[in-house]
């Protein structure tokens, strides 16, 4: 008793701590998902929602779900090296390995699990792990589960990356893994000089392109194959849960390093096999993808729209770059402000503080879909303005 009273007064103390600061989350339930939903009877405009191309409810990809739960259930009912492996698993790493331009494929629970796997699996005491200090919270999970030294460079930093792998130790793996598009700041890495380091150095690519897939790239396969043969990753990571607006995680790589992963990944080994509908659905939304490449296109247009009304109405904003757009406030309790104020104007957007990302930067981060129309984007614009003058953050 005595244990769980002093485990209440520290949870107790840290929770007053998180509010102090303008640290603290909470869950806010909303009736449906994607960009655009209906919120008591009012049109909303969500711009935390990463179904950057509208996939969740596109019909075709619905029905597809429908179908693959009254064909086989609900669940894959067990691991996949136990009994929960579905021929419609290697009919999506098909998908997905075509898709991304690689040999093979192997679909995980979810990206985080993937970047867990791929880490944990690769490299081990002996050897090194160079980090982007930006990258996503699975890899820096990763790099501290596989046990390997890991460096962290500087945001998108070749000249300090290269510092640090000319000091590392002789032997051993080594691993250079960054995101392709960064999610916090919507900025894309430098990926010819990560591959020329990555040959002249000896050491293994990983890049995660999970908000790149289905967007960018040939038939959205992503950066890397926009670059072709100057960025040949050895592990692109993905996800189903971002364009192709569902859910679950994947590798793609070389025929022997997927079976490595199948041996080795704790993450895959005992983790339930993705479930029909994540599958079902994500067939079709490749499928979409690759006959209709457009897509990605025109929302970079609508991107490009948004960024220029807000710039318009006074907001400074990075060079535009990929569908997210980073709107910087700095200070925690003006920007729960600005969210609260948004959200009575019905647009969803979400304040990203510490620990997320680094003290001084908390932001709005602000994603476009295909469910936002040009014209919804104006309004936006402009309603943002409104509430970021009347909060003297403009």
């Amino acid at each position: 008793m005595k244990n769980n009273r002093q485990l209440k007064t520290h949870i107790d103390r840290e929770l007053a701590l998180l509010r102090e600061r303008g640290l603290f989350r909470n869950l806010r339930a909303l009736p449906e998902a994607g960009g655009k939903i209906s919120l008591k009877g009012r049109e909303v405009l969500n711009f935390s929602s990463n179904d950057y191309l509208n996939m969740a409810t596109h019909p075709q990809v619905k029905a597809a779900a429908i179908e693959a739960t009254e064909r086989l259930g609900c669940g894959a009912t067990a691991s996949r090296l136990m009994a929960g492996h579905l021929e419609l698993h290697e009919q999506l790493e098909a998908d997905l390995a075509r898709m991304v331009g690689t040999e093979a494929a192997l679909v995980f629970g979810s990206g985080f699990l993937a970047n867990i796997g791929v880490l944990t699996v690769l490299v081990g005491r002996d050897d090194e792990i160079f980090a982007d200090r930006l990258n996503h919270a699975s890899i820096i999970d990763g790099m501290l589960l596989s046990g390997a030294k890991w460096h962290r460079y500087r945001h998108k930093d070749m000249d300090h990356l290269e510092s640090l792998l000319k000091k590392g130790k002789a032997g051993g793996r080594r691993i250079i893994v960054t995101d392709s598009i960064f999610s916090m700041d919507g900025d894309i890495a430098p990926l010819e000089e990560l591959a020329a380091l990555a040959d002249r150095y000896e050491s293994i690519l990983v890049v995660d392109e999970a908000h790149a897939v289905g967007i960018m790239g040939e038939k959205g396969g992503g950066i890397c194959r926009i670059l072709g043969k100057q960025v040949k990753p050895d592990v692109v990571i993905g996800t189903m849960s971002k364009a192709l607006g569902g859910y679950g995680g994947f590798v793609a790589c070389s025929n022997s390093i997927r079976a490595f992963l199948i041996n080795r990944a704790r993450s895959f080994i005992f983790s339930t096999g993705l479930p029909p509908a994540c599958l079902g659905s994500s067939r079709m939304a490749v499928s979409l993808i690759e006959s209709t490449p457009h897509l990605g296109r025109e929302l970079l247009k609508r991107v490009q729209v948004f960024r220029g009304s807000l710039t318009e109405c006074g907001f400074t904003l990075p060079e535009f770059e990929s569908q997210i757009l980073p709107i910087f406030i700095g200070d925690n309790q003006q920007a729960l402000n600005l969210v609260d104020l948004l959200w009575k104007k019905g647009i969803i957007v979400t304040a990203i503080r510490p620990p997320t990302v680094p003290a001084g930067t908390t932001r709005l981060r602000v994603s476009v879909t295909l469910a936002h129309r040009n014209e919804d984007l104006q309004s936006a614009a402009e309603t943002l303005a409104l509430h970021a003058r009347q909060l003297e953050i403009l």
